[in-house]
């Protein structure tokens, strides 16, 4: 049951919305004030973890896409594993004649010298050719915390040395091409940026959702929000689950059904709840965007459409309208100037 709230709870948070085909489908079509009563949103107060980006996470991210795609052959190498070397390699460990578990890996980056793995381990990779196999006789340490059965334990690990990843000089970044870089620094920097932002981003929509649940909480909605704009955003939620789906090789049902474990008739049961709800939360935002004049004027919405062209590198407005319709650029800049409205008139930790 847990997994099923949180991940319908997922489909509340802020999209980009489809264009739909019912009656009063978009927030220019209502006077929000019909629908609800606001009750106080200033002042409101919410916390989250700070955006950071985890240690060791830009350099492993570099390694994945960039130096492991690009390891030494033996012949690019011209010797065999050193000190200080970062080996690509495959691993099975044996205890008593039989694998054991957490002892098995493939495509393994591990620099050497790091004491990631038990003593005798990195060490016994120095001298290797790549292409080799090894087994290496070794003894875990007792007490092992990691496990304690295999405390003291006896083992030996048999292990390919399957490449040598390159250094990160610059000159190997130019030779990579990715957005404009010239140096280690600059990659790294780069890299960094995309993953401090996405952080922010999820930082920034924590916070919206507890801010718009207080909210919510405190008003009265006089009526059921119009069924175009349910629709609308019923059909974007599914359009989203369904993305998700063929992302991981399924049918929207076999995602739904392994997700969530419900059918297609209680899938789309809370698909109508959830949408539902988003109607409610964007009448909401609507009414304060009426009350603190934050709704956007066409000159701010061409703005944000120009800025969405450059961005998402679409050949003109022209391709970016066939996909997202201006009004619904509109709504979703709404929301956005209400957001930070709240953020900077709210008790934010």
């Amino acid at each position: 049951m847990k997994k099923k709230i949180s991940i319908f709870a997922a489909l509340l948070a802020p999209v980009l919305l489809l264009t739909g085909c019912g009656d009063k489908e978009f927030l220019k079509d209502i006077k929000a004030s019909d629908y609800v009563t606001l009750g106080n949103y200033m002042g409101i107060e919410a916390s989250a973890n700070q955006p950071s980006v985890p240690d060791g996470q830009v350099e492993y991210f570099i390694q994945q896409q960039y130096q492991t795609p690009n390891m030494l052959t033996r012949e690019e190498a011209g010797r065999a594993v050193q000190e200080g070397d970062i080996v690509n390699i495959d691993f099975v460990g044996y205890l008593d004649g039989e694998p054991f578990e957490g002892g098995t890996g493939q495509g393994y980056n591990l620099t050497i010298g790091s004491g990631q793995f038990i003593a005798g381990f990195e060490e016994g990779l120095i001298g290797v050719e790549i292409g080799e196999k090894v087994s290496l006789d070794l003894t875990f340490p007792d007490p092992y915390k990691g496990n304690s059965e295999l405390s003291g334990a006896p083992v030996v690990f048999d292990v390919t040395v399957n490449g040598i990843l390159p250094e990160l000089t610059d000159e190997f970044v130019q030779s990579l091409g990715v957005g404009g870089c010239q140096t280690r620094q600059e990659l790294e920097d780069t890299i960094y940026d995309i993953y401090y932002q996405s952080a922010v981003a999820s930082y920034e929509n924590e916070i919206e959702m507890i801010m718009s649940n207080t909210i919510m909480a405190g008003c009265t909605f006089k009526k059921e929000p119009p069924a175009g704009l349910v629709e609308r955003y019923q059909n974007s939620i599914e359009v989203t689950q369904s993305r998700q789906a063929s992302n991981n090789g399924m049918t929207l049902a076999q995602y739904m059904q392994a997700t969530t474990g419900l059918d297609e008739a209680g899938y789309r049961a809370e698909f109508e709840k959830a949408a539902t709800e988003m109607a409610q939360r964007y009448i909401m935002y609507q009414a304060i965007a009426d009350m603190e004049g934050l709704v956007p004027t066409e000159e701010e919405v061409q703005q944000e459409i120009d800025a969405m062209v450059e961005i998402y590198g679409y050949a003109s407005e022209e391709e970016l309208l066939k996909e997202e319709s201006r009004e619904n650029i509109s709504e979703d800049l709404m929301r956005k100037n209400v957001v930070a409205f709240l953020m900077e008139n709210g008790n934010i930790q």
